[in-house]
């Protein structure tokens, strides 16, 4: 589980990250006097829903169509393959760092399969909560820089196992060399500390550990293979497809008696 402790070890190339003073915002909602942002540390839109202790809930940032469509169809298949086995949510606020309510981060998508349902839980703190095995970020022009550079550093910090992230473009990803990858997906999984690329198998799938599953890029969208099955995980339109053909396949045996 992730504690301040683990919040304040940060590398010393990120830590020594320069100060800057906090936002206009911050005042009108009672944050002056918090510590500075880091680069990787998420900037809310007023109006702002703040929880009794202070710490943010949800504002007003939005996100493009297609990017918000991608990622609630991943959380529905995720939330239903992992029913009752963990926690599968989208930008949720995530402050990792008890006492300065400006350290939070807002990752796309994330799975924590060691964390319990909870209806009221109105945010994911680090230090109370299961650290996540598995995060994902979608990258946009307006978060490029933040995913690349600046969110891989924290979550390799705070020891999250598995970090991914997804381009629709397929330009912006990078190789430890900063070289274009030419890639929409691409995968890390922490070894001693440090993330390491996750090959692709003979399928041209990513398998990962932390899910126990496969990860690919189909028709432009993130899809999920289960190994155990041999099947991708179906999406909603994909179930209610595979349910009415079987109510029809169903209601012929049945006219046929």
């Amino acid at each position: 589980m992730a504690t301040q402790l683990q919040a304040e070890a940060l590398p010393s190339a990120v830590a020594a990250a320069p100060e800057s003073a906090p936002p206009v915002w911050c005042e009108a909602a009672g944050w002056a006097g918090g510590a500075a942002r880091e680069p990787w540390d998420y900037v809310p839109k007023p109006p702002l829903v703040l929880d009794g202790d202070g710490y943010l809930i949800a504002d007003s940032m939005g996100q493009n169509l297609r990017h918000s469509k991608r990622l609630s169809a991943c959380e529905t298949v995720l939330d239903n393959h992992f029913l009752g086995r963990g926690v599968v949510g989208t930008d949720a606020v995530m402050p990792y760092m008890e006492g300065q309510r400006q350290k939070m981060v807002s990752p796309d998508l994330f799975v924590a399969l060691r964390a319990a349902e909870d209806p009221t839980r109105r945010s994911y703190k680090l230090w109370r909560e299961p650290l996540p095995d598995f995060v994902l970020e979608d990258l946009s022009p307006s978060s490029e820089r933040r995913d690349l550079v600046d969110k891989r550093a924290l979550y390799q910090s705070l020891g999250v196992p598995e970090y991914w992230m997804f381009d629709e473009t397929g330009t912006r990803l990078l190789d430890d060399s900063d070289a274009p990858l030419g890639e929409l997906l691409v995968g890390y999984r922490l070894r001693r500390g440090k993330y390491r690329r996750l090959p692709a198998n003979a399928a041209g799938r990513v398998p990962s550990e932390a899910l126990g599953l496969e990860l690919c890029v189909r028709e432009g969208e993130l899809r999920f293979f289960d190994p155990a099955t041999g099947e991708f995980l179906r999406t909603l339109g994909e179930a209610e497809r595979r349910i009415a053909a079987l109510e029809a396949e169903l209601g012929v045996r049945r006219g046929s008696r």
